[in-house]
C-alpha cells in the first residue's frame, strides 16, 4: 500500500489539470497580446532599416550562425508591419484555441524571430515567455475552453481533467529551474552573508518605484527581504517534487512565488518578467483547486464562455470524474524528454558545471533552448545613471531632446524612471552602455536625430551628442562622484 501510495505521488508530479492549462493558454495569449501592442510603439525604432539597429548591423555586430528571424527578411516598415499584424492573428488563434498545435508552433516561431532580431531589448521575461510557449507545443492545452474542443463533440461524461505525461514534467522543472538556478547562481556576499542586495537594487534609480523609495530608508527590513527572496528562490520550487501533499506543495508554491513577484512588481520595474513569472504558475494548479475555482470562473467569465457552456458539450465543465488521460505519442514525449535534459544541462553549464559538448551548443542557439536566470546575479548592477540627448540647434544652443528640447541640465533629476520611455528603451540603454555593443552607438544617435527633426522641425538641431551621466552606487547610502560619459555624436551634415 505504501509503495502504490509513493508511486502515485510520483506520478502526480507528472500530471497537471487539462483545465488549469487551458487557464495557461489563454493568459499567456493575452499577454502576448499586450507585448506586441507595447512593441508596436517602437516598430520603426527596434525592427526596421532606419532605427537603432538596421538589418546589417545585426548581422555584423549581434548575429549567431544559428540564428534565424522571420524579421530579417525585409528591413522595410510596411513588410514588417504585415509581419506584425501576421504574429498578432497567430496569438488570437492561439487565444481562441483554432488548431492549438499549429498555432502553438508558430506563435513559438515567431517569438524566436523576435528574439533574434533585436537581442539588445530581450530580456528575461521574454526568455520565459519563450520557454513556455515551447512546452506547450508538447502539452493539451486546447483541450478545453477552445475552437478546437467545440469540434470534437466528445461528451463531458468522458473528458478528462488530469494530464500525465512528460511534457508536465518539463513545464514543471521549467518552473523550478526559473526559481533554482536563479539562486545558485546568486553566489556574491551581497545575497548570501550581508544581504544588502535589495539595498542595492532600490538603488537602481531607472527601476526603483514610488513603494521602494519608501522602503528603501529601512536598511534592516532590506535584510531581511534580501534573506527572504534567496531562500524562496533556492528552497520553495522545489516542493513541487515531492511525491506526498502534492497538491499543497504546489499551492504553497504558488502563493510564495507570486507573492514575490508581486513584491518585484511593488519596488521594481521588471517588465514582462513579472508578468510571465505570475502567470505561468496557473498551470500549475492542482484538480483540487481546478474544482473549486471552475464554476466561479464559468460564470463570470462572460457571454462567451457561458455561450459556449450551453452549447458545446465539450465545455461542460461542472460534469465529468477526473481521472489521467496519457493521450500523447510515443515521439514527442522522446524529444520532450530530450530537450528537457538539454535545458537541465545547459542550466549546469551556467552554474560553472559545462555538461553539454562545444559541438552541440547549436541546439541551443536554433531552436532557442538558451537561458540564464541570473536577475540580479551574481551581484546586483551598480552602475546607476541617466541618459541626455544633447541636441545643438541653428543658433548653438545645447537642448536636451529627451527632456521635450530644454536647456541641458546634468543634474541629477527627481527621479530618473521617468525619463525613460519604456522597459525595452531601459533594457536596450543597459545594454549599449557596455564596450562590446559601442559599435552600435552610431545607429542609435542616427536614429534619434532624425526622429527629432522629423517630429520637431522648428527646433531642428544639427548635431546629437548621447552622453551617459554615470552614478556609482557605495554601501551605506552613498554614491562616488558623478561622471560624464559621452559616448557618440553625430551629426546632419553627410
Amino acid at each position: 500500500m505504501r509503495e502504490n501510495f509513493f508511486i502515485q505521488g510520483i506520478r502526480y508530479v507528472f500530471t497537471l489539470d487539462l483545465r488549469a492549462l487551458a487557464l495557461l493558454r489563454i493568459s499567456l495569449s493575452v499577454l502576448l497580446l499586450l507585448d506586441l501592442i507595447f512593441r508596436l510603439a517602437d516598430l520603426k525604432a527596434f525592427y526596421t532599416s532606419e532605427g537603432v539597429l538596421p538589418a546589417d548591423a545585426l548581422f555584423r555586430f549581434q548575429w549567431n550562425t544559428w540564428y534565424f528571424s522571420l524579421f530579417t527578411s525585409n528591413d522595410n516598415g510596411a513588410i514588417t508591419s504585415l509581419l506584425f499584424l501576421g504574429y498578432f492573428i497567430c496569438i488570437c488563434c492561439l487565444l481562441l484555441g483554432f488548431r492549438t498545435k499549429l498555432f502553438t508552433f508558430i506563435v513559438w516561431m515567431c517569438l524566436i524571430s523576435l528574439h533574434n532580431r533585436t537581442p539588445l531589448v530581450t530580456q528575461a521575461g521574454d526568455h520565459l515567455l519563450r520557454m513556455l510557449i515551447f512546452w506547450g507545443m508538447f502539452l493539451p492545452w486546447g483541450n478545453f475552453l477552445s475552437l478546437d474542443a467545440s469540434t470534437k463533440r466528445r461528451s463531458a461524461a468522458s473528458q478528462p481533467y488530469a494530464y500525465e505525461s512528460f511534457a508536465c514534467l518539463a513545464y514543471t522543472c521549467q518552473v523550478v529551474f526559473l526559481y533554482f538556478f536563479s539562486a545558485i547562481l546568486k553566489n556574491s556576499p551581497e545575497w548570501r552573508s550581508e544581504f544588502t542586495a535589495i539595498y542595492y537594487a532600490l538603488s537602481l534609480d531607472q527601476l526603483v518605484r514610488p513603494v521602494g523609495e519608501w522602503l528603501y530608508p529601512h536598511t534592516s527590513l532590506l535584510k531581511a527581504m534580501t534573506a527572504g527572496v534567496y531562500y524562496v528562490e533556492l528552497v520553495l520550487p522545489l516542493l513541487l517534487f515531492l511525491p506526498f501533499f502534492n497538491s499543497w506543495c504546489r499551492l504553497a508554491v504558488i502563493v510564495g512565488t507570486v507573492s514575490l513577484q508581486l513584491g518585484i512588481f511593488a519596488t521594481l520595474n521588471a517588465g514582462l518578467f513579472t508578468a510571465t513569472s505570475i502567470l505561468m504558475m496557473v498551470g500549475l494548479l492542482p484538480p483540487s483547486t481546478m474544482d473549486k475555482i471552475w464554476p466561479w470562473l464559468s460564470i463570470r467569465a462572460g457571454s462567451a464562455i457561458a455561450m459556449a457552456n450551453r452549447l458545446l458539450p465539450s465545455y461542460a465543465i461542472f460534469r465529468g470524474k477526473t481521472f489521467i488521460s496519457r493521450n500523447y505519442s510515443i515521439f514527442s514525449e522522446s524529444v520532450v524528454a530530450l530537450a528537457l535534459v538539454y535545458v537541465l544541462a545547459w542550466n549546469m553549464g551556467t552554474i560553472g558545471k559545462k555538461v553539454i559538448p562545444d559541438k552541440l551548443l547549436w541546439i541551443g542557439y536554433f531552436f532557442k533552448l538558451e537561458q540564464h536566470w541570473a536577475m540580479f546575479a551574481p551581484t546586483v548592477y551598480k552602475n546607476d545613471g541617466w541618459f541626455i540627448y544633447q541636441g545643438t540647434n541653428g543658433q548653438g544652443r545645447y537642448i536636451d531632446i529627451l527632456r521635450e528640447g530644454r536647456p541641458v541640465n546634468y543634474e541629477k533629476p527627481k527621479r530618473v524612471a521617468e525619463l525613460v520611455r519604456n522597459d525595452r528603451w531601459r533594457k536596450y540603454g543597459e545594454n549599449i552602455l557596455m564596450q562590446s555593443n559601442a559599435p552600435l552607438r552610431p545607429y542609435m544617435c542616427d536614429f534619434l536625430l532624425k526622429e527629432w527633426n522629423s517630429s520637431q522641425p522648428q527646433q531642428a538641431i544639427t548635431h546629437l551628442k548621447i552622453i551617459y551621466m554615470h552614478e556609482l552606487t557605495l554601501p551605506n547610502y552613498q554614491t562616488a562622484p558623478l561622471e560624464r560619459w559621452e559616448l557618440c555624436t553625430c551629426s546632419t551634415n553627410p
